[in-house]
Parts: C-alpha cells; structure tokens; sequence
C-alpha cells in the first residue's frame, strides 16, 4: 500500500494560502538572486570530474517486526540522489565562496571609484539594462509559442518582458564581475572543503583582502540544513510506504488473502463520493481563495475532496496496522542550525536581557507580513519581559514601494514610533508611495520636517541594504522570515511561535494568560 502524503496538488492550483510567506521572486518569471550585485554569482570553469565514486555501504533506516529496511532497497535514482547529498555540500560550499569573492570584488571597485557597491551596481548594471520593445517581446513568444499556449496574451506580455529584462541584468552583472576578476588578483588559500577548516582559516584573498571562512560558515548554516532536510524528508517519505506496504503484506498472509483485497474493504468500498451540496459548501467557504465560479471548478472541488476521503482511510488503515507492529526508526530529522542572528541597533521592543529573543525579517508591502504581524502582537502580549522583539528589513524586488517603506520606518524609529509607524504601514499596503508615507508620519505625529528631510536624502538606504545583505546571508529568501534565539520558524502560526518561544526559553509550556 502506498500512502498519499504528497502536497495537495489540486487545491494549491485553486488558490494559494494566506498567511503564506511571499518569495522573494514573483510569478512565472526569474528575478535576480538579489538586488545589488553581490549575490550575482560568477560561474567559473568546472574542475575536471574525478573517478566516479565507488557505491556507499547500504545505511539501515528502518526495523519492522525484526526485518531490516536500508539503503539497499530504495530504487537506484533515489539511493543515487542520497549517495550524491555530500557532493552537494561540496559544490554549496564552493559556491558561497565565490560569491564572496564576488562580493570582495566590487566592494574594491566601489572603494577605488569613491562610491557605494549600490551605486557601482547602478552604473554598470542597472542603467545599461535595455528596454525591450514590444517587437521583440512577440518574437521571444513566438518562438516558444507552447510555452505560452493557452496563456493571457498580456500576462505573457507582462513576464517575457521582465524575463528578458532579468537576462540582461543577469548578462552584464556577470560582465561587470569578470572584468573585475581579471583586473584584480585573486589567490585561493585553504580549500572550502578541508576538514581543517576553521572559522580563522583564509579561504581566499582579493586585492591584498583576506576572505576568513568564518562568514562563509555562517552563510552556509541554511543552506547545509535545507540539503539534509530534503534528503532526509524524501527518504521519510519513502521508507513510510516501504513499511506501510510490507505491514499490509504481512496483515494479507495472515488473512490468508491478497493485500487488494483489504485495501478494497478498508479503502475504497468506503471513499466517499461528495454531493453537489458538499461541493458547493466547500466552494462557498473557501470562495475568497478560490479563482473561477462554482461551475468552472465544481469536478476539481469534487476530485479534491474524493481524495481527501481516500487518504484519511489510507492514513486510518497504515495507523491500524501499526498499532500491533515494532518499527524502530534509525533515522531523524537534522536539527536545525542556529545562527548568529544581529540584531544592531534595529528597532526592538522588551528588555535587552531576556532570555528568548524574536528577529523578524519583514516587507511592509507584503502581504503574509501583514497578516503575521497581529499574530506576533497577539503572542508576544502573554510573554512580557521574557522575549525580546526585533525587527529587520528584508525589502522584496517585486514589490516597487517596499524600499522606501523600509526607509520610512527607519526614519520613524527615529523619531520613537516605529512599532506605532508600521502598523499604519500594513494596513495601507497598497498606498505606499512617497507622498502617502509622508501623510502616515503626520498621523502618527512625527516631526514632518524631520521625517521629510531623511526619506528624500534617503538617509536611511544603507540601513535597509545592510538588513537585505545579513538577511541573504542568514539564508532568508522569502517574508515574513522569523528567528528565535537564532532558530527559524517554520510553522508561521500562533501556535508555532509559542512553541519555538517556548522551546528557546527551556519551558514545555508556557500559559497564553501571562
């Protein structure tokens, strides 16, 4: 028996979840990696490939009534993949330092030309980026004309030209940095990959700069974890049918009957067939979140909600098999790294000594930002002084007015009114521009003059840079992103941040009414 644990594909093409984080690339289209040049990667020429690496030792990953499940038994491609999970972390590894060195490199530029890394970027990147006329935009759709089949003609519009823009972005960022390359000597030190590295170690120098590993293993932390989990996940995922399939085998030969027949009696002699009621119910309740009339989505709603049916019996027969057998894991999840999360001189609210402290990395025109934000108020109200509160910006490409609302709040924190400042920021998301963060200060009372001067000099632009440049280095990618003591959180609910507070501040429980 196989048991269906996969993503819901179906709902997900119905309506997208809210609050869900919002990436930090938007629709169909790539963005680039970052906003300013230092997270434009360079690819450099590829070593020659070794010999190919001798099959692992089958690694157990599983006892069932005293039978061993391993490595052995997953199908080549997988077995191949995990195999693989070290040479990944290998070329991660080599990666991250060469987008450091990447990095290092304009700085030098920067420093030489008296200018910002920002500024560096906009004049040999940003102002050279060509407008694409709508000619050529219909001539990339006609050539991949089944890529857009059946597509809005100005949504295609829309994505061609951000696409082609993205690629020119992308072309003369790569441009820029290996003129750099070859006009600026770079000397590798110890290999990224040596098991004597250490936070001290030069991994490479720049220009007469020495590049330690330290930051290099730091940036590492996430994206390390992100490669083990998903190993480890698929690997779950895979052995839990494995154990379902052989327990249902078991309970056959028992039975003294095929294992079809028992998934027929416990599975699907009992799915439920939903009635138009039941559909249109569900419609009406999730109508906000779903796009198309009843009519258009009435035979997916169905489809939906028969395999709801199915895979609660499927999770209601593998639980009663389980019930009577010895199964030993020998396989966990990888703990999540923690990091060293700075919090500067960002705005914060509770005692600078509590034991838990909560680093947000937030976009005041981003939705999920914007519904998480009562949740983290609501929350925080039971804790006092026990949790420390710090926010930090994490402005997305896709959206034209986060930046200077980023700016915006940093003038108002200021002026002490930064928690008061943002909360007029979340609730007017789609009123965002200069003049409408102007009249939130007034609102608010800030001192207009004050507050007008540093938004318009753009006092505050290095700050936000600075938040966006830790942020990606920190492994953020998408907002609300949300550290605890160090640790992300990844069940962005009220119910996940009280227990990651909870976890960080050493109690199993802590009362919603303190």
């Amino acid at each position: 028996m196989k048991t269906k644990t996969g993503a819901l594909i179906l709902i997900l093409a119905l309506w997208s979840t809210a609050p869900a984080q919002t990436t930090k690339r938007g629709g169909a289209v790539r963005k680039p990696t970052v906003t300013t040049p230092q997270a434009q990667p360079v690819a450099q020429p590829t070593p020659a490939p070794g010999p190919p690496r001798p099959p692992a030792a089958p690694v157990s990953l599983a006892v069932i009534n005293g039978q061993t499940l391993s490595t052995a038994d997953l199908e080549p491609a997988l077995r191949q993949e995990l195999e693989s999970l070290e040479d990944k972390i290998a070329d991660a590894r080599r990666s991250v330092l060469d987008l450091q060195i990447n990095t290092t490199l304009l700085q030098v530029e920067a420093k030489k030309r008296h200018i910002d890394t920002h500024r560096l970027y906009e004049l040999e990147v940003s102002s050279r980026i060509p407008t694409f006329t709508p000619a050529q935009i219909k001539k990339f759709i006609d050539d991949n004309r089944d890529q857009f089949a059946g597509m809005d003609p100005n949504v295609a519009n829309q994505q061609v030209a951000v696409y082609l823009h993205d690629e020119a972005e992308s072309k003369l960022a790569d441009d820029l940095v290996n003129r750099l390359r070859r006009s600026n000597p770079v000397v590798m030190g110890v290999d990224i990959n040596s098991p004597s590295l250490n936070a001290s170690s030069v991994a490479a120098t720049v220009a007469g700069q020495p590049i330690t590993a330290a930051p290099l293993l730091e940036r590492l932390k996430p994206i390390i974890y992100k490669l083990r989990l998903e190993a480890y996940e698929v690997t779950k995922q895979r052995v839990d049918q494995m154990v379902d399939d052989r327990l249902l085998l078991e309970e056959a030969n028992r039975r003294h009957v095929g294992p079809e027949e028992i998934v027929r009696a416990e599975i699907s002699d009992k799915v439920h067939t939903p009635t138009e009621a039941e559909v249109a119910s569900f419609y009406a309740e999730n109508k906000a979140r779903i796009s198309g009339d009843l009519n258009s989505v009435r035979n997916q709603i169905a489809t939906y909600l028969q395999n709801e049916s199915r895979q609660r019996l499927e999770k209601d027969l593998s639980e009663k098999l389980r019930k009577s057998a010895q199964i030993r894991w020998l396989i966990n999840e990888p703990p999540q790294p923690v990091q060293n999360i700075s919090t500067d001189d960002d705005p914060a609210r509770g005692n600078a000594n509590a034991p838990v402290t909560i680093v947000e990395f937030t976009d005041f025109q981003c939705p999920a930002c914007a519904a998480m934000n009562p949740v983290l108020e609501d929350v925080l109200k039971s804790y006092g002084n026990k949790v420390r509160f710090v926010v930090r910006d994490f402005p997305l490409n896709m959206h034209e007015w986060a930046r200077k609302a980023a700016e915006a709040a940093n003038a108002a924190n200021a002026q002490g009114k930064f928690f008061e400042y943002i909360a007029v920021l979340f609730k007017n998301q789609k009123a965002l521009d200069v003049p409408s963060l102007k009249k939130y200060a007034t609102q608010v009372g800030l001192d207009r003059a004050r507050f007008d001067a540093a938004l318009d000099r753009g006092v505050y632009a290095a700050e936000v840079q600075k938040d966006v440049e830790d942020g990606e280095t920190y492994g953020v990618g998408s907002t609300p992103t949300i550290f605890i003591n160090g640790v992300q959180l990844r069940v962005l609910s009220a119910e996940g941040l009280r227990a990651a507070i909870d976890r960080a501040a050493g109690s199993p429980k802590t009362s919603s009414t303190q």
